[in-house]
């Protein structure tokens, strides 16, 4: 029997109707419409060797890869006559036990809570558009099981984590590393206040032995993947094409137009833009930027260049909340940013489009996967930032007036608290306008 081509996840968001994932015989994503007329799918696993119908998870709470996952162990155990399912609600049942029957040992799940509820007090995560506490909520909901989340701290293995997170570490970039981080801050916590007894960290991965159980292969990091300056123009033209049908379009043109970092446009909102003499800036409170030292004694400004400026002119805007995102993610609700991931697909279709026409496409021609030596696509990050200070450094090249380093380095809020910068007082405002203005001005200089 031919088995069905591998589900990509682009193909499962598509989903309306039942139908094979491929990768593993029997795995299904079966669809089903609610009654407020949305559709929900879930992952079924049809084994004809014993007649039986398992449903694995619900989508995206189970993610694609973990359905995939889970359904090539669990036809294992059905080979050594082991019902999955069964086996499943008994250690369900075994945690359930755990909680409720007088044990009063902290689980994880209430360790992680109570880690967060006692840093916020401190002024810690001051971060009202991404509450660490819903941070964690997706993990818990997305990548970590019960036998974790329900697990008593001091029964937490490393040899738990790695089952959990091993394949996770090895083909996503940040968000693994982000969790045992946590966990690991968390249970150090923990032993410090003696909520739990003395013990190794199993969530620790340098120097621990979470850290030799785990892959050795990493997802590919490094630097951003940007586009070479001189694409730019071609690059901006396409893009401002969809900026009147796309609010992620409308954000990535302005985090280019403004050299912003991912957050900073992505979560911008409406009270930031302020006019000062007749001068419009992106007022972005200190606590918001990458750099957030007290030393540092006024908030980033950025100087609005017309280009800039116009597409907030024309961006819709829903009321007059000073808190509302100029850019929303209107799927999620009004207050709602976009994710990087949004942003990243808005690239790959941008990419793929552009590489039917020229053979190229978007990509970075620096920059190759480790595993299939094709160039990298860029990313909103690498535009924003890495071709901004190519552009800006090469004056005869571009055509611009020499702009000075400690100029350039202003203009990406690349900043410490020592030397020179221990005496700034504020930023040199109309010289990074000109920056502003000039690469405004070259972004924009193939739109007719």
């Amino acid at each position: 029997m031919r088995l069905a081509e591998r589900m990509t996840e682009k193909q499962l968001k598509a989903v309306t109707k039942t139908r094979a994932c491929g990768g593993v015989p029997g795995l299904v994503v079966k669809v089903v419409k609610l009654k407020d007329g949305s559709l929900a799918k879930y992952f079924i696993l049809r084994e004809s060797t014993i007649n039986r119908i398992f449903t694995l998870g619900r989508y995206p709470q189970m993610s694609l890869a973990d359905a995939f996952k889970k359904a090539a162990d669990w036809k294992v155990k059905i080979r050594q006559g082991i019902d999955p399912s069964e086996e499943e609600k008994a250690l369900k049942a075994s945690l359930r036990r755990k909680s409720t029957s007088g044990d009063d040992r902290l689980t994880f799940e209430q360790l992680v809570y109570r880690w967060i509820e006692f840093n916020e007090a401190r002024g810690r995560w001051n971060n009202p558009s991404k509450p660490k506490k819903e941070v964690w909520q997706g993990f818990f909901r997305n990548h970590i099981p019960d036998s974790i989340r329900m697990c008593p701290v001091e029964e937490l293995k490393p040899e738990m984590f790695a089952a959990a997170l091993g394949e996770k570490w090895r083909t996503m970039i940040d968000t693994p590393e982000r969790i045992l981080s946590d966990a690991r801050q968390a249970i150090d916590w923990a032993i410090r206040s003696e909520f739990v007894p003395l013990m190794l960290n199993p969530a620790q991965v340098k120097d621990g032995k979470l850290g030799d159980l785990l892959p050795l292969v990493r997802a590919e990091g490094g630097h951003e993947p940007a586009l070479p300056p001189k694409r730019m123009p071609l690059f901006f033209a396409e893009l401002m094409k969809l900026v009147p049908v796309s609010q992620t379009a409308r954000c990535l043109a302005f985090a280019i137009l403004t050299a912003a970092r991912n957050s900073t446009a992505r979560e911008a909102t409406w009270g930031e833009i302020k006019e000062t003499e007749g001068q419009w800036f992106h007022v972005i409170p200190r606590e918001r930027m990458k750099v957030k030292g007290e030393k540092i004694p006024f908030d980033r400004k950025t100087p609005l260049s017309p280009q800039a400026l116009e597409l907030l002119n024309t961006a819709p805007r829903i009321g007059l909340d000073p808190k509302a995102f100029i850019f929303p993610n209107i799927n999620k609700g009004r207050n709602s940013p976009f994710t990087r991931d949004s942003v990243r697909a808005l690239i790959k279709r941008m990419h793929d489009k552009q590489k039917a026409i020229d053979g190229i496409g978007w990509i970075d021609p620096e920059q190759t996967h480790a595993k299939t030596g094709k160039p990298r696509i860029v990313t909103l990050h690498g535009c924003a930032r890495a071709t901004f200070n190519t552009w800006a450094k090469d004056a005869s090249g571009y055509g611009h007036p020499a702009f000075a380093k400690d100029l350039r380095e202003s203009c990406l809020d690349h900043r410490n608290e020592s030397y020179q910068c221990a005496y700034d007082r504020e930023q040199a405002l109309g010289d990074m306008r000109e920056v502003f203005d000039a690469w405004g001005a070259f972004c924009f200089s193939q739109i007719k």
